[in-house]
């Protein structure tokens, strides 16, 4: 299946692992509708087959009324990427902080520019290339922000239908929830949730049928030193607290649930869905009027058109977005000028206002097994793939996404917060919290995945940041799309970033020191120990550590006109032009608390019901 296809259905065998390798069946090719490079034209085209590209082009394809083509510079991961992209226990291939090990037929292999939160390091920034985009590429880790955090959304685009209980029904829309099966996870293992808050949308949600050991006790010792139980979970719309965090893994399966696997995979059964894969867009093209007309595309070398009738949609993601946003004419006109692009509209916050979730951790040894486990005893991993190629459970399915924590370090007097930082922080709503922490059962040191040569056990403490004031942005130094952009998250640059850090870090510590922890932990803190207490050299061992959960977003963010860094708006319309939305995390207003994988869906859920409203609006069809 190459570039363009009608494809009437699809047969993917998901985590149908054998040996470790993803065995798949052959997808059916369908009928041809174009030959590979030839010119075609369809009423909606959206550039990215990502997290919301592929749900916003289902959508669309599913009302049966418009033509519907996608363009993705990738291809199937489960094909280029194996069981790697497929078992939630191998989510950390490619994923690492360089590129060794990261694989180009899945990732677009960025590397950030030097950061002066990150000792000056260069870090891989990774990114889905391929059908699914960073669904297929994510932690899958699936929770909501709070109803605060969208209250402020709202206000900050002036449109009532971002608040919380507006926004809920598409949250809902995009996903189905599984309870756990309490056959396969330990008692002391079970997880609090709310299904009421989901519907019987594509995407599937659950919990994995393994927990580490060392959750169990994160979990009582949070409890001890004052985080309660988030009883409800992560998804109703409150997130202060800590407990067992759902992900996007098909419960029967075992197997991630990506936008390609939930919404694609159904539309190339049901619907007139049109993918082209292995397409890199190149430029949007512009009527006179300003209006997109299309997208120069380009496959194996060879340039040609699809024009959208309607409208085009840029779903390529935090950074591409922007980057074809620029290359196309839209953007800061300095830039543009510079590099002999003709300017169609000045937007100088294109490629502005990053926001991300940078994270640091502390590593010790346990009297448990943990991740470390299998890595010092290859007969113990063997038994884990069988577990999971047999079975579907064990080790393999879960994502080591098992328990965190959110929190508001400003209320904790003992951290002595400086007045400047609470002033800072303020900004954010009530329920926003300041921090999230996690609990890996895996070594996280100076070099994450490194293993001490001592078979020891052990477990990394993580906190993130997710109240970030730090801003980075994306630029270009081409026209040529084919040229990474230049992306900048500037973690940890501004004095109440590198105070929670270090806040962080005295938290974790208190974790460690509570009962529950202490009767499980060998030795003390492993990294960066015991010895390393002053403020500049816990903040020297996060500028060490400066990774990230790649959650990169905003750079094209939702605003009002008034806003001269706004670049669409509340509908995700591109200010300026005609015919053109943003419709990816890059859109985001700010990142909300957390992960942002459900919100991007939720994103996509609703501009593509805004699409359908405008149609009934329009008079142009009877009622949907």
């Amino acid at each position: 299946m190459n570039h363009i296809t009608r494809i009437t259905c699809v047969a993917i065998a998901i985590a149908n692992v054998a040996s470790a390798q993803l065995v798949h069946n052959q997808l059916p090719v369908g009928s041809s509708f174009a030959v590979n490079g030839e010119n075609a034209t369809y009423d909606y085209v959206i550039v990215g087959g990502g997290t919301a590209g592929l749900a916003i082009a289902t959508r669309l394809a599913q009302e049966g009324r418009y033509s519907v083509a996608v363009l993705e510079a990738g291809g199937f991961y489960e094909i280029d990427n194996g069981s790697r992209s497929v078992v939630p226990g191998y989510d950390f291939y490619s994923n690492g902080a360089t590129l060794d090990g990261a694989n180009p037929q899945i990732d677009w292999m960025l590397l950030t520019t030097p950061q002066a939160g990150g000792n000056n390091k260069s870090v891989h920034y990774a990114r889905g290339k391929c059908l699914g985009g960073s669904s297929a590429r994510n932690y899958m880790v699936y929770q909501r922000p709070t109803r605060g955090s969208m209250s402020m959304w709202a206000d900050a685009v002036e449109d009532e239908s971002w608040y919380w209980d507006n926004v809920l029904p598409y949250y809902e829309r995009s996903a189905t929830f599984t309870p756990p099966n309490g056959d396969h996870r330990a008692a002391n293992a079970t997880p609090m949730y709310d299904a009421s808050v989901f519907g019987n949308g594509p995407l599937a949600v659950s919990f994995a049928r393994f927990a580490a050991s060392i959750a169990s006790w994160v979990n009582i010792g949070w409890t001890q030193i004052g985080n309660p139980v988030l009883e409800q979970g992560f998804n109703s719309g409150e997130l202060i607290g800590h407990g067992y965090v759902t992900v996007t893994i098909d419960e029967e399966t075992q197997g991630r649930s990506s936008s390609q696997t939930a919404y694609l995979d159904v539309a190339l059964k049901t619907t007139q869905l049109y993918v082209y894969t292995h397409a890199l867009a190149k430029r949007i093209l512009f009527s006179a009027n300003k209006t997109a007309t299309g997208v120069l595309v380009e496959s194996e070398g060879n340039p040609y058109e699809i024009s959208a009738r309607k409208e085009v949609v840029l779903s390529a993601g935090a950074f591409q977005s922007p980057q074809l946003l620029m290359v196309s004419g839209v953007g800061p006109a300095e830039t543009l000028e510079k590099l002999g692009i003709s300017v169609i509209k000045d937007a100088p916050g294109v490629g502005q206002n990053m926001q991300d979730n940078p994270f640091f951790a502390l590593t010790f040894a346990a009297d448990l097994e943990t991740g470390s486990t299998y890595q010092n005893n290859p007969a113990r991993f063997v038994q884990a793939i069988d577990n999971y190629n047999e079975h579907r459970t064990g080790f393999l399915t879960s994502s080591g996404s098992d328990l965190i924590s959110f929190q508001k370090l400003t209320d904790r007097v003992e951290l002595n917060i400086s007045t400047q930082a609470k002033q800072d922080l303020a900004a954010h709503a009530d329920d926003w919290p300041e921090v999230m922490f996690w609990s890996l059962a895996a070594w996280i040191g100076p070099g994450y995945g490194s293993l001490p040569p001592d078979g020891k056990n052990y477990v990394g403490l993580v906190g993130s940041l997710t109240a970030p004031l730090s801003r980075g942005w994306v630029t270009i130094n081409s026209s040529d799309t084919a040229d990474l952009p230049i992306i900048n998250p500037n973690w940890m640059t501004l004095p109440t970033d590198q105070e929670l850090a270090v806040a962080s870090f005295r938290r974790m510590r208190a974790l460690l020191k509570s009962d529950a922890m202490q009767s499980i932990v060998l030795g003390g803190e492993a990294y960066p120990g015991e010895n390393v207490t002053s403020y500049e050299d816990l903040l020297a061992v996060a500028n060490t550590q400066a990774f990230t959960f790649a959650h990169a977003s905003a750079t094209c963010k939702m605003g009002v006109k008034s806003d001269k860094m706004a670049v669409v708006d509340s509908k995700a319309r591109v200010f300026g032009v005609n015919g053109l939305r943003v419709v990816d995390a890059s859109a985001f207003p700010f990142l909300p608390p957390g992960q942002p994988q459900s919100t991007v869906y939720m994103l996509a859920e609703k501009i593509a019901d805004d699409i359908r409203k405008g149609w009934l609006a329009a008079g142009s069809h009877d009622e949907l």
